[in-house]
């Protein structure tokens, strides 16, 4: 089953705030755990459906097509455990913006207080390419700058090619055929 909250885009009131768009943009369906686009697929593994939020965020819950933002972000938060807040990209071979807009989309959430709310936090961002990403000096400068920008929150990136599935209670994560 394929998850289809995401097909009519909402109209939000005028002056809703951060929180309220937020909820609006909020999967409700059994199919949570799984994201996809084009040849890009990201899966949350060894979770239950109410320890899973997920929510669309590049135009849906964020329709300002000049401000650039990560596709998908997923909140787990297990009873007694840290929550952990898994931000998603589903990109081509253009890493470089894929962290620029991973980087506006923590900005954008740590600017409107959403940290602030959830203690004991972990911060991911996953990059899932049909590329690999070059590990050239700009796309270390860049992730060594969204680190910075967002020390607070001290956020793990990881990559994958096509393919990433993470667990998030463990922190593992696996490419397309790894188990």
């Amino acid at each position: 089953m394929s998850c289809k909250c995401f097909v009519n885009i909402p109209k939000f009131r005028q002056g809703a705030s951060f929180s309220e768009c937020l909820d609006i943009s909020k999967c409700t369906c059994t199919a949570r755990f799984v994201v996809s686009e084009k040849k890009s697929r990201f899966e949350l593994l060894s979770c239950s459906l109410d320890e899973v939020d997920k929510y669309k965020i590049d135009n849906y819950f964020n329709q300002d097509k000049t401000q650039k933002k990560c596709d998908y972000y997923f909140n787990f938060h297990p009873t007694n455990q840290p929550n952990v807040c898994v931000f998603v990209e589903l990109k081509g071979v253009d890493i470089e913006t894929a962290v620029q807009q991973l980087e506006a989309t923590l900005t954008d959430f740590e600017t409107n207080g959403y940290f602030s709310e959830i203690k004991d936090t972990k911060v991911v961002c996953a990059i899932v390419s049909t590329g690999y990403p070059s590990d050239d000096s700009t796309y270390r400068s860049l992730i060594k700058s969204l680190k910075a920008r967002h020390k607070r929150l001290n956020p793990t990136i990881e990559r994958k090619k096509y393919e990433m599935r993470y667990n998030p209670q463990t922190g593992e994560c696996f490419s397309k055929g790894e188990k």
